[in-house]
This record gives C-alpha cells, structure tokens and sequence, in this order.
C-alpha cells in the first residue's frame, strides 16, 4: 500500500503540531526540574528544650510569644524559649503580640527559628517566606555569612594584606610613632 502524500500546507500544519507538543514537553520538563523543593514540617510540635544550636532542620513548635522585637519574638513552650525570625512577612504587620499562643514551622539553624508558616490561635496558616532551601551561606564578600563582609577582618579575601595605596598618596604614621610634618606647598 503507497503511503499518502501531503500537500505543502499539511506538512507545514502537522510539522508545527510536533514542534508545539515537543516544546510543551520540554517546557514541562524544565519547569519541574526548577521547582524549588517542598519544605515539609513535622506536624506534631516538639519542645523547644529539644532543640539544639548546632542542630539543623525543619521543626514545629507551638508557644506563647513572650516578648516581640520587630519581625522576631521569643517564643515560650515552659520548657524553653527560643527566638524566632518571622523574617520580611513580619516587618510592617502585627502578626503576633504578647501572650499569643501560636504554632510555628520553620528551618531551625543557628539557634533561630526562621519561620516559614504561622499558625495562630484560630488555625489560620500565613505562609511568611518563599517555600524552598535557605539561602546558601558563604556568598558574601570573601565568604562571609548571608552576603555580609567577612569574618577575618581588614584582610583580604585570600588572607593577605589590603591593597597598597595609590601612587602619591600619603602613607599613614605607623602607629606610636609621631605624625610627619604636612609638606610644604609649592610657590606659584
């Protein structure tokens, strides 16, 4: 049996068909491979007591928030107290105040909770920050914390000494050592 033939305008038809189906897949594809992961958190609340400075990882707490500095509070379950981080969400709005009980879940990492939801007295669940991994540590100026300068002080990133000054600058006095005269101006 002779295979069909296709005039100009069928082919150029069932040809953008295949490139529209091949660019939705792959459309598809890419989208779920970037999609940031689920953070998942425990639902049952574990004491703040359990928690520990060097221990990371995603936790529930339900507390009665003690005190409130901006966007962060402590939280006090009566068998801790921890400091949590509401982050952006809890910079302009009164989410919590004194001796509201409240759930919280979030990453727990440096001793703070960084909360990602909020769960108040009535159940009512705000979502305070993009759902994903915390940002990557070490991406500041010589590798210091949350994009801050670094750690080792007037050292350059490599540990070496700063920058020489610029050609004609005056140096600096060593330090105990008395300041040069200014020197003179020249006559005009």
């Amino acid at each position: 049996m002779p295979l069909p033939t296709f005039t100009t305008k069928t082919r150029a038809a069932i040809a953008a068909v295949v490139l529209l189906a091949a660019g939705g897949t792959a459309g598809i594809v890419a989208g779920h491979a970037l999609d940031p992961s689920i953070e998942m958190a425990p639902m049952r609340p574990v004491p703040i007591r359990s928690l520990v400075a060097s221990d990371t990882g995603v936790v529930t707490v339900r507390a009665r928030v003690a005190e409130v500095f901006g966007n962060k509070f402590i939280a006090d379950d009566g068998t801790g107290r921890a400091l949590v981080d509401l982050g952006r969400a809890g910079d302009d709005t009164a989410l919590v105040t004194a001796g509201q009980t409240v759930g919280v879940q979030g990453r727990y990492d440096r001793g703070m909770l960084r909360a990602s939801f909020l769960i108040d007295g009535a159940n009512k669940v705000s979502s305070l920050r993009p759902i994903g991994p915390p940002p990557g540590r070490g991406r500041g100026p010589g590798g210091g914390p949350e994009g801050g300068p670094d750690h080792r002080g007037p050292k350059g990133p490599r540990g070496d000494a700063p920058p020489p000054p610029l050609a004609g600058a005056a140096l600096p006095a060593p330090a105990g050592a008395p300041a040069a005269a200014a020197p003179a101006e020249p006559a005009a």
